[in-house]
Formats: structure tokens, C-alpha cells, sequence
């Protein structure tokens, strides 16, 4: 039986800004990805029968089953180009679930490029980016090839940053011991910051509301990237999510203060969270850093990574 073995990177929000809630019930955002060398490892073969099997070596994601983003994949590339053959997917888990890192969108962008290659199917980017947007707003990003990205609409709209080749950015990844639901950091949006004029960006100063604040743009990331400007990426960074997470899960503005006393570098939030990390200017002080936060910091994963660039699994990633 064929086999292909295909690594799904995690990713972080360099930015990530909402725009405004649209009449689907979906928001228009502003973002900026970057695919990190943290990854799962998946292993897709063909087998005798005609269902889809997923298996892990995790026992939350194996009793997901048909609930798994990567099920959902198969199914629907099987569907839609009539493949009646069955494949079988073991999942080797590394990314932490439900941390804002991508980890199930990336395992089902991962089973549609290996489908496509041993079903000989012969998608294009296009087509494949269209049968993710159906499985999840996340998906398409890990689709496209390019370690950064800035995405608009849903986060489906991709346009790559021509950032140079060279470019490798290193992060501590910090995962707080609790658990933030996508859905319910959305509502906590809408509930308290979907008010008035949508361009304007209002956000949470201690325990008081400031109306606006002075408006950043992923253009200045997209320069900083261009520039390899480490300090004025980091001075830029922006999640729109950070204030009303800290302030909803206090323990997650713990943990952040801790790793920013540390380290002496502002933490950012990825995604809704809880996942929070770091940009170093090199692996020198990635390394310092990874090594402080690792005795310091309990009840946490920890990650030391780097910038994705297709290389092996333990490409950058230390720790779990």
C-alpha cells in the first residue's frame, strides 16, 4: 500500500486584528501568520477497505473520530473527486490542542496535500484552498506554501509576504493550563468591544475601558518582515483578543507577566489563546530565554521554535 508522510506546522498571529462581524455570523479580520516549526507528523496510507481510519498517539484527538478536522479532510476530498478507496491516518501529535496555534486546521490542510499526491488527483492550490475553507477558516493558510502570510476576510483571503528567504524569526511558545474556546473568545468580542464605529479599535486598560487607541496596521508587520526589524515587529505586534483573555482568565495574565519579567520582552497572545509567545532576534537568546522560562514557569508547555521551513520535526522545537 502507498504512504505518504507529511508534516502539519503550527502557526502563530503576528497580528490579528477584527475588522467587523458580517451578516453570516463570521468576522472579517486582519492578520498576519507565520508557520512555525513545531509540528505534527502524519502518516496517510491507503488500506484495503473503503472508510476513512484516523488513529493517534493522542487519546483526545483518537476520540474525536469523526469529529477530527483530519477525518473531515479525507471526507471531503473523497467526496469530491469520487475516490471509493480507503485510507488510513495515524496522527503523531505534538501540537497542543485548542491553544491558538492551528494545530487541527493544519492536520487537515496536511491530509488533503497528502491525499492529492498519493490519489494522484492533480489539485491545484486553488482547488485545494477551496475544499479547506469548507472544513474550517484556518485551513486555507496551511495550504498556501509561503511561511508568511497576511490574511483578510475569515483569514481565507492569503496574499504571501515576500519576505526574504534568510528570514527566520525564533520564539518561546508559553501554553498556559487552561482552556480558551475559539467560539467563546468571539462572543466576548461582540459582547464588549463590537460597539460603534468598527475602524475603530477600542480595548480593556487595567479594569477601564478606553475607547480607542491608536490604530496599528499588519502593513507595518509586513515592513518589519521585509526589513528583518525584529524590535519594530515586536513594538507592533497587536491581538485584539489580549485584553479581554487576561482579563477573563487571570491566570493567563499571570503567566504573561511572569514570562515578560523574565525575559524582559513583551508576550504576545496567538490566535484567541491561550498560547503566548515571545520573538528573539536569534537562537542565542531563544535558547537563554527557553532555558529560564522551562525552570521558572510550571503548569505550562513550553516551546522553543523557529520559523518553518519544511525541515525535520525537531527542526527548532524543544520541549513539551
Amino acid at each position: 500500500m502507498k504512504t505518504i508522510e507529511i508534516l502539519a506546522p503550527a502557526k502563530l498571529n503576528l497580528f490579528l486584528k477584527i475588522l467587523r462581524k458580517r451578516e453570516d455570523g463570521y468576522h472579517d479580520i486582519e492578520t498576519v501568520f507565520e508557520k512555525i516549526s513545531l509540528c505534527d507528523k502524519l502518516t496517510v496510507r491507503e488500506h484495503a477497505r473503503k472508510d476513512i481510519a484516523v488513529s493517534s498517539d493522542s487519546r483526545f484527538i483518537a476520540s474525536l473520530k469523526e469529529k477530527n478536522l483530519a477525518y473531515r479532510a479525507a471526507q471531503a476530498i473523497k467526496g469530491a473527486c469520487r475516490i471509493r478507496q480507503g485510507v488510513s491516518i495515524f496522527l503523531e501529535k505534538n501540537t497542543p490542542v485548542a491553544a491558538g496555534l492551528g494545530g487541527g486546521s493544519s492536520d487537515a490542510a496536511a491530509v488533503l496535500k497528502a491525499l492529492n499526491q498519493l490519489w494522484r488527483l492533480g489539485l491545484s492550490e486553488k482547488q485545494l484552498i477551496k475544499l479547506a475553507l469548507g472544513i474550517g477558516s484556518d485551513v486555507p493558510l496551511f495550504i498556501a506554501r509561503h511561511p508568511f502570510l497576511l490574511g483578510r476576510g475569515r483569514g481565507e483571503a492569503l496574499k504571501k509576504i515576500p519576505a526574504p528567504k534568510q528570514l527566520r524569526l525564533w520564539h518561546v511558545v508559553v501554553m498556559p493550563a487552561v482552556k480558551v474556546s475559539t467560539a467563546a473568545a468571539y462572543a466576548l468580542f461582540d459582547k464588549n468591544l463590537l460597539k460603534g464605529d468598527s475602524a475603530q479599535k477600542p480595548c480593556f486598560s487595567g479594569e477601564k475601558m478606553k475607547l480607542t487607541i491608536p490604530d496599528y496596521s499588519a502593513n507595518i508587520i509586513v515592513h518589519a518582515l521585509l526589513k528583518k526589524d525584529v524590535s519594530l515587529l515586536n513594538y507592533y505586534s497587536y491581538n485584539c483578543f489580549k485584553d479581554l483573555i487576561t482579563k477573563e482568565f487571570p491566570y493567563i495574565a499571570i503567566i504573561k507577566r511572569k514570562i515578560e519579567t523574565l525575559s524582559g520582552c513583551e508576550a504576545y497572545l496567538s490566535g484567541s489563546g491561550p498560547s503566548l509567545f515571545l520573538t528573539l532576534s536569534s537562537r542565542k537568546e531563544a535558547q537563554r530565554i527557553f532555558a529560564k522560562i522551562k525552570r521558572s514557569v510550571g503548569r505550562c508547555r513550553s516551546f522553543l521554535v523557529c520559523t518553518f521551513g519544511g525541515g525535520r520535526i525537531d527542526d527548532g522545537q524543544q520541549g513539551k
